[in-house]
């Protein structure tokens, strides 16, 4: 019979059991806690990608007035580059990147279609899961209008492209899907 004053409860296995199971929720908490303070939270959208821009925020607003009115023509190249699939749904990835470090062209024109010259271009690459492998590349011009630079990804999957060009203070902002896939080296 089990009373106060008796201490022989206290060495029931069942006793231990419950008090480790508390234990280790109070731990895997703490962790969560700590994991959430440490590491800021991306917000993802259906597709486990960044999600949109708030469209109610003057400063994207601005942007996107900045960028119907300056009307620039760009266009991504690689030669490590592989066309997705033409079914694919519109939020997949445009192109497959076949390399790393990927070499990247980028053809920028204003809205008469002559060629920019003399614009710096950035490319910022957002692997949408954790910020500590983003990475980005400044592009450098080879001829007029014609950027060219290499990326290095850090590792294979999707990554969304925020690609970034200014010519005489005025800024151009696009994003682009990829997928980069590494080839095993022999």
């Amino acid at each position: 019979m089990l009373s106060q004053k008796n201490k022989q409860g206290w060495r029931n296995p069942w006793v231990f059991g419950l008090i480790a199971v508390i234990l280790a929720g109070v731990v895997i908490n703490i962790k969560f806690y700590w994991n959430v303070t440490q590491h800021p939270v991306r917000l993802l959208d259906d597709h486990y990608n960044v999600k949109s821009h708030n469209q109610y925020d003057a400063k994207w607003v601005q942007q996107q007035a900045e960028r119907s009115t300056l009307g620039w023509q760009v266009k991504l190249h690689s030669p490590h580059r592989l066309e997705n699939d033409a079914l694919a749904e519109p939020s997949a990835a445009k192109f497959i990147l076949l390399a790393s470090p990927a070499e990247l062209n980028l053809e920028l024109a204003n809205r008469e279609g002559k060629p920019i010259q003399g614009g710096q271009v950035f490319i910022n690459a957002q692997w949408p899961e954790d910020p500590k492998f983003d990475t980005q590349c400044e592009l450098f011009e080879k001829a007029p209008g014609r950027y060219v630079g290499q990326l290095k990804f850090p590792r294979a999957g999707n990554w969304d492209l925020i690609i970034k060009a200014t010519h005489e203070s005025r800024q151009f902002e696009m994003e682009q899907k990829v997928f980069v896939e590494i080839p095993k080296q022999p």
